[in-house]
């Protein structure tokens, strides 16, 4: 196992050696010598997702690096460590004027943008570089195998579906009272679907073009505009929000703090209208007269009275999902935005 410890959060990779989530959690106490118990413990991934179930992490990599951090907490990110690197290594000279004042006393969203706009003046030229070998600063403290730029971009995005995904999934296994051959029967649909379209990996990708829901969401140099705030048509800023990953590593690192944001809420209106659905199906009262024919895994067909293709649509696709600058990133309830209903 491989494991290189910062204080105060430690880091370890997703090797072959472990098997499983909680074999890891027990390594990493063992190793570190913490007093706590496997329970009270999380891994994390350098952009900051939480690896909160044993499915999720058998679906990483081997060599993925993980963070452990006490349950309830979460590490720095690298967009975040990047910003305090920045302060500390240049202070003197950054507090000697009034603009770069108001880069330490504005909201952080706000010092993230201004970050950014300094990350204009790094050298563009390498942006069209594709290879490791071409331009090896760019995968600096990256710890992955990929070989492309574009290959680690398809498997970022592809982590962010996963993520939601598998948030979804824990959300309605926890529902009580839920008719459980219908879940499966969804949940089983949802995989099968996202395995097809290979997890939506294509949006990061700047090489990919395809139909509406399936092509990259940047241009072929691998620019990204941001869609704006949920309830608006476009990005309001003169210019819009732009950035380009694929340019550096400190855009790279930036890239992190953009988010892909479900306009139709997945937590407070897609999941209440999942389980909206699913409830009917057991209600004698419900119209169960109309079916849907949905393939699985295992190429054997069932009906459900779900809108399968909805849902899906809402949790994974461009269909609902906008991709946003930070500061166009509005995390108040959409409440003009409703999902469903998903019952057919």
């Amino acid at each position: 196992m491989n494991i290189r410890a910062e204080w105060p959060h430690q880091e370890a990779s997703r090797s072959q050696m472990q098997n499983n989530l909680e074999e890891l959690k027990r390594k990493t106490i063992d190793k570190f010598k913490l007093k706590f118990s496997p329970g009270q413990i999380n891994f994390q991934t350098p952009d900051g997702t939480i690896i909160e179930n044993e499915e999720y992490f058998q679906t990483l990599p081997p060599q993925t690096l993980l963070i452990w951090v006490k349950k309830g907490e979460k590490a720095e990110t690298d967009a975040e460590i990047l910003y305090k690197t920045i302060r500390e290594v240049n202070d003197e000279y950054l507090t000697a004027g009034e603009k770069v004042q108001e880069f330490f006393t504005e909201k952080m969203k706000n010092k993230v943008f201004k970050l950014a706009e300094v990350l204009k003046g790094i050298d563009g030229e390498k942006t069209r570089l594709i290879t490791r070998a071409e331009h090896p600063e760019w995968f600096e403290g990256l710890d992955t195998n990929a070989k492309t730029k574009e290959e680690y971009m398809f498997r970022r995005a592809q982590d962010r579906i996963r993520m939601y995904f598998y948030k979804t999934k824990e959300e309605l296994q926890k529902t009580k009272d839920l008719p459980q051959a219908q879940l499966q029967s969804l949940i089983n649909d949802l995989r099968h679907r996202l395995k097809l379209n290979k997890y939506h990996g294509c949006y990061f990708d700047r090489t990919r073009s395809g139909d509406e829901n399936m092509k990259s969401i940047c241009d072929r140099a691998g620019w990204f505009t941001c869609d704006g705030r949920w309830d608006k048509q476009w990005c309001l800023y003169n210019p819009p929000h732009r950035i380009n990953p694929y340019s550096s590593r400190e855009a790279r690192i930036i890239f992190q703090t953009w988010n892909l944001d479900h306009g139709r809420e997945r937590s407070r209106s897609i999941i209440p209208a999942i389980v909206g659905a699913l409830r009917a199906l057991g209600d004698p009262s419900a119209d169960n007269g109309k079916v849907r024919t949905n393939f699985h895994d295992d190429n054997s067909i069932s009906k459900v009275s779900v809108d399968v293709k909805g849902i899906y649509n809402d949790l994974f696709t461009v269909n609902n999902l906008k991709f946003v600058h930070i500061v166009c990133h509005d995390k108040g309830a959409h409440i003009t935005l409703k999902a469903g209903p998903y019952f057919i």
